[in-house]
């Protein structure tokens, strides 16, 4: 079957295709467009549930057509499948891209072996990654044998070997390793110099034994310099489900001009009683950046999601007001403000004030775990802000406040009701919201007071099919 359209006109049809195993059905259904439309099946590769069989195919594809190894941009892969049968190995086809991967340690015939046995899908991949030299969004889900494909990575980035070159944005999921991966794991990596920003989810720094808890403990973040600072040329770096007691002093400082840093902290895996978040121990590495970092959120990852969490870590962090390039702020309350908590005395006092924190670039502001306590005075703080705002945040539009279970309790009746009706605020947190919208509305500034709880109910509600208008 031939068609009549034009090459044009295919293409824009195909463009519309959500899915690549659609524009691969399209492209087979006729000789004209299988040319044209299979090079787009490869732009992006998502192989997250296939098993070791389809990716030992998939290389020799590739190692063979070296045109389609080109095409690919994106490349979604796991290393925790199960091995399968059907493994191809064709030595004349995957010896010479083996041995422009190896190191100077490597020995060829394990590595062979590997390749043949398909019980290390970690060393199949390290042959797709030698494969796509336009490769610019790399997505990995490792597990505990993953060491191949990292090691391969820190040794091109060191060594400035053929390898990667275009590559932009890289995010590693170690959800799958027990305690996660140290960030050590990843900082040779930084070194790819087209790389701009870095991802993680389960990044654990600090070890579970009695002394290296001690020791990281002792640790004083204001003195510490990092044996290697500003070698990459990484501008963006996101971690969640991650934490470090010593602040990730040596990732922050990998870069030579950070402009976003992102952690949504989570307990300590490889200690159990340790589930602090040491905020003030970020602040010294991020002051390295402090004249180009313009997007930067400290906070728990608890805090994305309703639950009964409550934060009583009185942690200062120090204040912003020399980050000349800050426009986004997100931090705790407890965490922004220098709070003296004192236990018997709900009404608790802030040391500072938020002109002595803020920046004059600050153009939105979120803060995180808003607890009773702090309501009086934090409305305060903020009437203060707003009546020097030409002065103090000329730039601020957009305020931000969250909270959890911060409306009266409902009773059992009311609660497993369908639909769940909406609890009652508590006066404090009525009279607060009250206020911070008079404030906010006078100055132009836009305010939201957020609450998990009753995000969770509405939503809860829409699943039932009840729209908004009736919750």
């Amino acid at each position: 079957m031939r068609s009549t359209l034009t090459a044009e006109l295919l293409l824009s049809i195909a463009s519309y295709l959500d899915s690549y195993t659609d524009t691969l059905r399209l492209a087979s259904c006729c000789r004209t467009f299988y040319p044209l439309l299979l090079p787009k099946v490869f732009t992006s590769l998502d192989l997250i549930e296939h098993r070791s069989g389809h990716l030992s195919h998939l290389v020799h594809t590739l190692a063979l057509k070296p045109a389609l190894a080109q095409e690919v941009r994106t490349l979604r892969i796991s290393h925790g499948w199960r091995w399968t049968s059907g493994v191809r190995y064709e030595q004349e086809v995957i010896l010479p891209v083996l041995k422009s991967v190896l190191g100077p340690d490597d020995d060829l015939s394990r590595r062979d072996w590997e390749l043949q046995s398909g019980e290390n899908d970690d060393a199949w991949t390290v042959l797709l990654l030698a494969l796509l030299p336009n490769l610019k969004d790399l997505v990995l889900q490792v597990d505990a044998i993953s060491k191949c494909t990292l090691e391969w990575m820190a040794m091109i980035a060191e060594k400035e070997s053929p390898g990667l070159t275009k590559l932009r944005h890289l995010t590693v999921v170690c959800s799958d390793v027990d305690g996660g991966l140290s960030s050590s794991h990843f900082l040779p990596i930084l070194r790819l110099p087209s790389l701009q920003s870095f991802c993680g989810h389960m990044i654990c720094d600090g070890g579970s034994s009695d002394e290296e808890y001690l020791e990281d403990q002792e640790f004083d973040a204001a003195s510490y310099v990092p044996d290697n600072v500003g070698y990459s040329n990484i501008t963006h770096i996101h971690l969640q489900s991650s934490c470090s007691r010593r602040g990730f002093a040596n990732l922050i400082g990998a870069s030579k001009s950070l402009k976003s840093f992102t952690l949504e902290h989570s307990e300590n895996p490889n200690y159990a009683d340790d589930g602090a978040m040491y905020a003030s121990r970020y602040y010294p590495p991020l002051q390295r950046h402090r004249e180009t970092l313009q997007t930067l959120t400290l906070t728990d990852e608890r805090t994305n999601k309703y639950s009964a969490y409550t934060n009583y870590n009185y942690d200062y962090v120090g204040s912003f007001a020399a980050f000349s390039a800050l426009k986004e702020l997100r931090l705790q309350i407890p965490h922004i403000l220098d709070w003296d908590p004192t236990w018997m005395n709900p009404h608790e006092v802030s040391n500072n004030r938020f002109s002595d924190v803020l920046p004059l670039s600050l153009e939105s502001l979120i803060l995180d775990a808003l607890e009773i306590e702090h309501t009086n005075e934090l409305a305060g703080l903020f009437k203060r802000l707003f009546l020097r705002r030409k002065y103090r945040c000329p730039n601020l539009t957009y305020l931000e406040v969250k909270a959890n279970w911060m409306h009266v309790h409902q009773s059992s009746e009311e609660s497993q009701a369908i639909p769940r009706p909406i609890p009652a605020m508590y006066e404090e947190f009525a009279d607060f919201k009250v206020k911070l919208e008079s404030l906010c509305s006078a100055v132009g500034v836009r305010f939201r007071l957020r609450d998990l709880h009753i995000e969770d109910i509405i939503e809860k509600n829409r699943s039932y099919g009840f729209s908004s208008d009736v919750l």
